[in-house]
């Protein structure tokens, strides 16, 4: 049976949900035991259709650069608050743009693992995982685990990451 590679980092999936939330704590709560660190990543993908000057005039929020920025607060606002302000494991925040499983997949070349919130919902979702996680599963280089809803992550302060403040740093 093979084991994980405590030299390789667990590579997370965030993209605001409370499901990948969950994926983080977990992931720090892992890193700690095995003494690596995390990689906190959101994938973002620009949609913004420029045909002149006029629809950034009238919707400045969504040039990319103030998408991107707004994303950047919010991953960064994740991180610190699941953090808690503790300074073990080391974690880095990454904001790629991409498609979000081939982002991640490229990500777990070097990973011990590739973490994932459960974000399913309903009777219907029961059968099927998730479009990104599935592809996740199918793509990834190393070993992907899912945190399914419900799970004990051994946090009793879930709460506070599920809402988390705007960083006062960063906005």
């Amino acid at each position: 049976m093979g084991t994980v590679n405590n030299d390789r980092p667990l590579v997370v999936g965030i993209d605001g949900s409370q499901a990948s939330i969950r994926a983080l704590r977990w992931a720090l709560r892992e890193a700690r035991v095995r003494d690596a660190s995390v990689y906190a990543i959101m994938v973002w993908q620009s949609h913004a259709v420029l045909a002149g000057p006029g629809p950034l005039t009238m919707y400045p929020e969504l040039a990319p650069h103030h998408a991107r920025e707004q994303h950047w607060r919010d991953l960064t606002s994740i991180v610190s608050t699941c953090l808690g302000g503790e300074s073990a494991p080391e974690v880095h925040a990454e904001l790629l743009e991409g498609h979000p499983a081939e982002v991640l997949a490229d990500r777990s070349t070097n990973a011990a693992m590739l973490v994932l919130g459960d974000q399913r919902h309903g009777r219907a979702a029961e059968v099927v995982l998730g479009s990104t996680a599935l592809r996740c599963i199918h793509k990834a280089r190393c070993p992907v685990l899912i945190v399914p809803t419900g799970m004990d992550i051994g946090n009793s302060d879930e709460e506070a990451a599920e809402n988390p403040a705007r960083d006062p740093v960063l906005g």
